[in-house]
C-alpha cells in the first residue's frame, strides 16, 4: 500500500498568471508527468490511462468558483523536467 501524500497550493493571482500555471498543466499532461513544487512541499504525477476530468462553475453572491478535477490510476514517474513551479511567480511578476 503506498503512502497518501497531499499538494496544496493557493494563491491570489492576476489572469495571465493563471494562464501560465494552466500552460504548464498543459505541457506536464502532454509529457505524461506534472511536478508540483511550491516552498518545500514537492510532488510529482503521471497522468496515464483513462483520466476523469470534471469541471463544476458555480455563482453566488457576487462571487464566481470555478473547479477543474482530474483523477487516475497512479503510474510509476518517467524523468522529464516539465514543472509547476510556484515558487517562479515572482520572477514571472518581475518579467
Amino acid at each position: 500500500m503506498t503512502e497518501e501524500k497531499k499538494f496544496e497550493m493557493e494563491s491570489l493571482q492576476d489572469r495571465e498568471t493563471v494562464c501560465n500555471y494552466l500552460e504548464a498543466l498543459k505541457e506536464g499532461f502532454s509529457q505524461g508527468v506534472i511536478n508540483l513544487s511550491s516552498n518545500e512541499e514537492n510532488m510529482s504525477v503521471v497522468p496515464g490511462g483513462l483520466i476523469k476530468f470534471t469541471i463544476k462553475a458555480r455563482k453566488k453572491k457576487g462571487e464566481v468558483k470555478l473547479d477543474l478535477r482530474f483523477r487516475w490510476a497512479d503510474m510509476e514517474i518517467p524523468e522529464t523536467d516539465t514543472k509547476v513551479d510556484t515558487n517562479a511567480l515572482s520572477d514571472l511578476e518581475k518579467e
